[in-house]
């Protein structure tokens, strides 16, 4: 008896990805078109977006919650400055440079930090991030307390830098997608939601936590480097600063972690809702962050993004549900696109 193959369906995430690379190309073409202020915002906004999707595939997917983001922010950076400072090389070059230095500082870390679990982990995190800082402060070679200025005249700036931001957001956009709609971020979850079954089902969970550590902290460390070519002067206290860290987790828990958008909205209550538009009065901006944290964890844990989904999709999926479906409370509809 023959028996008749399955129908496959297209990729699930085949129009995410086509939407992305359309979007991608468009925000790059628009480069010529802004004026210095649009640019400057935008390389800022899409920076940020760069860290809050790395720190959403890491902690939201794979369950790893880190405060160490500044760590490899700054491990960036500061590699882009001593490329440029020191040698002839082309901001290319250093550009990619700031990538390997992240991922040679993560598969170094990851020897101690993959041997945690939970707090201890994010505690181990916080104390590399602030031990790199103190480092950055004391090594005379890499300009101290003082920091580096980089040449203006082989750095890129304007629309090129806006450029470089673009690829950068693009690229952490895409790992998000691949991990959400892949069989390796399926394995990710699983070991996020119940490590022992996850490893009993022959999950290697190691490579699994090794292999989500790495390349978001490749991305970061490119985002440190885009951020370097941005300040120009870069210091301890400015790109190894925790308030990245603090920042990368504020904005994507507030937009909803675990999902692909949520760290886009996130990006925008944050920045450009509170600290650009409070940006002269920055303890109230402050005190907003913190409320509007401790309100997210307290009554909306998976974030903005997924409330947003229920409130534009519920009336109508209600009217395409059946009464006695609905005084169920099952939603199908909804339940699916809280984590797009």
């Amino acid at each position: 008896m023959k028996t008749r193959p399955i129908p496959r369906g297209k990729p699930a995430g085949l129009w995410p990805a086509a939407t992305l690379a359309l979007l991608t190309v468009i925000a790059f073409a628009l480069a010529p078109m802004l004026g210095l202020g649009q640019l400057d915002l935008g390389v800022t906004l899409l920076t940020y977006l760069a860290i809050a999707q790395a720190w959403n595939v890491l902690a939201g997917f794979s369950g790893q919650i880190s405060l160490g983001a500044a760590a490899f922010m700054a491990t960036g950076g500061y590699t882009t400055a001593l490329l440029l400072v020191h040698t002839d090389l082309p901001w290319p070059v250093a550009l990619l440079g700031a990538g390997v230095g992240a991922m040679l500082l993560a598969l170094l870390l990851a020897v101690p930090l993959l041997r945690l679990r939970g707090d201890y982990f994010a505690v181990g995190t916080l104390a590399i991030s602030i031990a790199v800082q103190a480092l950055l402060s004391n090594w005379n070679w890499a300009g101290g307390a003082s920091g580096l200025t980089l040449p203006t005249e082989r750095i890129p700036s304007g629309g090129n830098l806006y450029q470089i931001a673009v690829v950068v957001a693009a690229l952490s956009m895409a790992l998000t997608l691949y991990v959400r709609h892949s069989a390796f971020g399926l394995r990710l979850a699983a070991v996020r939601d119940n490590e022992p079954a996850a490893a009993g089902l022959g999950v290697p969970v190691y490579r699994h936590r090794l292999a989500a550590l790495v390349p978001t902290s490749a991305l970061t460390g490119l985002a440190g480097a885009v951020i370097a070519f941005q300040f120009v002067v870069i210091s301890p206290d400015g790109v190894a600063s925790v308030n990245w860290s603090l920042n990368a987790v504020l904005m994507s828990v507030v937009g909803g972690a675990g999902t692909v958008l949520g760290p886009v909205v996130g990006v925008g209550v944050v920045y450009y809702g509170l600290t650009r538009l409070l940006q002269d009065q920055q303890t109230l901006s402050l005190v907003i962050e913190g409320i509007l944290l401790i309100l997210i964890v307290r009554f909306a844990p998976q974030g903005a993004w997924p409330l947003i989904c229920r409130a534009v999709r519920l009336p109508a999926a209600r009217r395409r549900v059946p009464p006695a479906a609905a005084d169920t409370g099952s939603d199908p509809t909804t339940r699916t696109l809280e984590h797009v």
